[in-house]
């Protein structure tokens, strides 16, 4: 059995502003509107062609025939391609092609009640094929196919007592064939119509999952590049960005490395603790990001260190150790209180290199000459800013042992 409760009850569902029908029907008006173009032009040919079969087994109906199927129907059949141009839903155009099939039933029934011949009792079964076209043929939907069919069922069987000779017996007959077709062919229309509307939900179920796929995954791979602590980058970001530097090297380019470090911050938490040392992390993560263009990488370098790169065409010293100094002042103006340092509040050590980017060799020269600098910022007092020389961070890279980082 089928049951025509959850297909209704589908078509009800919310979705967005509208309901899963007036969804539905907009969606797929074009799909439809082509198929039932299609459709009309090949019955609308089958229809009027069947004036010459009229001719031949009801020739003292054939003018008859001639004049109501031209005269009647021809006319709404062109009004009702015109109507398909129309700006109107795709469920009323199906309406409208519904309605044009009850009218070629009625006129059908007509001409056959005007023919006094035996003949038309064996020609009247051809009007169940009226049902199959609301149905199977044309596929409206369901409602459409249900009203539109019962009305041709209820114009076949009314009309036939009107044919010459027609019986009781041949009435019988004629239901025992009909009633069958009535309901398998609303069966299949059924089925069909609920199948469609089954694969348009499904279809946007699995693009909604899709997107939302998309929106977790474009999610993920952004909280991958963040520090969760400080909402800086971290140093995935830096190694993508400095792939993208190396694939498009451009000439004169000048790439500015600042690593600053805070003083004593291992003191600093275990003297205040490690929450506060989180926010302390992040109010210095703030002020550093402020004190930077927004064209500049900023990323939590290590636990306590942030790294900032800069990329530009001509070398600005002046401009890279003035940034530097800007980071420097703007982190000491928290006045973060910090007992175990001699200003008695949080300061940062910089270092500071600027130079070409060497394709050969990367970034990690002008960062180990940052980190070189950084280191002889902390040896000679801490709180303030040294800038390294790119050769030193080639002798850097040359040493067996990577430059240890500035001890705390």
């Amino acid at each position: 059995m089928y049951r025509l409760t959850p297909y209704y009850r589908q078509l009800s569902q919310p979705a967005g502003d509208s309901t899963v029908r007036q969804q539905y029907d907009l969606d797929r008006h074009d799909e439809r509107l082509r198929s039932l173009k299609r459709v009309c032009a090949w019955l609308a040919l089958f229809y009027f062609t069947y004036t010459l079969v009229d001719i031949y087994l009801l020739p003292e109906a054939a003018w008859r025939s001639i004049v109501l199927r031209f005269g009647l129907v021809g006319p709404p059949t062109l009004l009702l391609f015109a109507y398909f141009k129309r700006p109107v839903s795709i469920r009323r155009k199906e309406l409208a092609a519904v309605c044009q099939g009850c009218l070629g039933t009625l006129v059908w029934c007509m001409i056959l009640i005007s023919a006094n011949t035996p003949d038309v009792l064996n020609y009247y079964y051809a009007g169940l094929v009226f049902i199959l076209v609301l149905t199977i043929v044309a596929t409206p939907p369901f409602e459409q196919s249900l009203y539109g069919t019962l009305f041709v069922f209820a114009t076949l069987y009314i009309t036939i007592w009107f044919l010459p000779e027609v019986t009781l017996h041949y009435i019988l007959l004629h239901l025992s064939v009909g009633i069958p077709i009535l309901v398998l062919s609303l069966m299949a229309n059924y089925r069909f119509s609920a199948e469609s509307l089954r694969l348009y939900l499904e279809k946007n179920s699995v693009d909604a999952l899709r997107q939302e796929l998309a929106k977790r995954n474009t999610e993920l791979e952004r909280i991958s590049y963040i520090d969760p602590l400080t909402g800086l980058a971290n140093r995935r970001v830096l190694a993508r960005h400095a792939d993208e530097l190396h694939k498009k090297i451009e000439p004169n380019q000048i790439i500015t490395i600042i690593i600053a470090d805070v003083d004593h911050f291992k003191a600093f938490n275990d003297y205040y603790g490690h929450a506060e040392g989180d926010s302390c992390l992040r109010a210095v993560a703030k002020a550093i990001s402020a004190a930077c263009d927004k064209e500049d990488v900023v990323c939590r370098f290590g636990g306590e260190e942030f790294l900032v790169l800069r990329s530009e065409h001509s070398p600005q010293m002046d401009s890279a150790i003035d940034t530097a100094e800007n980071i420097r002042q703007a982190v000491a103006d928290l006045a973060i209180p910090h007992q175990a340092a001699q200003e008695g509040k949080v300061t940062l050590s910089i270092g500071v290199c600027t130079g070409p980017l060497d394709p050969g060799v990367g970034l990690n020269s002008l960062i180990n000459a940052a980190d070189v600098a950084l280191y002889a910022a902390k040896r000679e007092g801490r709180n303030r800013v040294r800038y390294g020389n790119p050769s030193d961070a080639a002798l850097a890279l040359l040493a067996p042992q990577s430059p240890v980082t500035p001890t705390i």
